[in-house]
């Protein structure tokens, strides 16, 4: 198969297992990054081993947004608690209004003037920040219940006598990620989609080589792109490249399983992967 680079939409964070399975049907996929130095450790690996591509269209502010978002998620931390901070970040454009000033005040410093709209790149870098480290978590949480489950598995196995446990019914199988495990137990897509399209969409905008298709593995985001943005159309017709690396289903192409659209005013191509057809 003909490889074309992709981009992971609408996050910038993505779990080993799925960098994995894009990376071997794709190629390795191009992760945003909305600030300097915010990518896991192991998301650094990964970019080092050529398994992904990170990439930060947007320069500057890093060290302030970075301080910016660890004082966000201690407010909400106080406040709101966990996904509740994050939701409410994504609020009247990115941000809580009851957060709004203390934050505003923060954005504007550095020689601007007092009364300076905040810039709406840094605020939706600053609201991928918050999701990235909401996914982190959801991404931690999962290993650690199917790492338990996994454990729950060969006690039980041993119990009967069979040895370890292995086979579909292993927390570990390939129907884990078909079934969209690999996203989390509640598919973090779920949280704010729409917003989350927008911040991401604030960062592809600003980079000159954009990937020509974008996939997902968040059902939740499907839904969001077919029912709420009128800016996207069905493609009649994939340009050629594209059909040269998605061949015929029946040479084992990954057509059938995609949604493709097509944005009016680029034509970029989005190849939508939902997680239950993965």
């Amino acid at each position: 198969m003909n490889k074309i680079t992709t981009a992971f939409f609408p996050f910038t964070f993505i779990s080993e297992r799925w960098a994995d399975w894009t990376c071997a049907r794709f190629g390795p996929p191009v992760v945003y990054q909305p600030a300097e130095g915010a990518a896991p450790a192991f998301m650094e690996d990964l970019d080092r081993q050529e398994r992904i591509i990170l990439r930060r269209p947007v320069h500057g502010d890093d060290r302030h947004l970075t301080d910016l978002a660890r004082q966000y998620q201690n407010w909400g931390q106080v406040h709101q608690k966990h996904a509740a901070a994050l939701k409410s970040c994504a609020e009247a454009g990115f941000y809580n209004q009851e957060f709004a000033r203390e934050i505003s005040t923060e954005i504007v410093k550095g020689g601007k003037e007092e009364h300076t709209a905040p810039d709406p790149v840094l605020i939706a870098r600053l609201f991928l920040l918050m999701a990235q480290e909401f996914d982190r978590q959801a991404a931690e949480l999962e290993n650690d219940l199917a790492a338990t489950d996994h454990t729950a598995q060969q006690m039980f196995a041993r119990i009967r006598g069979q040895g370890g446990a292995s086979g579909p019914d292993s927390g570990f199988s390939d129907n884990r990620i078909g079934s969209g495990a690999a996203a989390g137990p509640e598919d973090p897509g779920g949280y704010m989609p729409e917003a989350r399209i927008r911040a991401w969409l604030r960062l592809a905008e600003r980079d000159p080589e954009c990937p020509q298709i974008w996939i997902t593995s968040s059902p939740a985001v499907v839904s969001a792109v077919d029912e709420h943005f009128e800016t996207l159309s069905i493609a009649e017709r994939l340009p050629e490249n594209v059909q040269a690396a998605f061949p015929d289903p029946a040479a084992g192409g990954l057509l059938p399983e995609m949604s493709f659209y097509k944005m009016r005013d680029s034509g970029r191509i989005i190849g939508l992967l939902p997680a239950a057809g993965a």
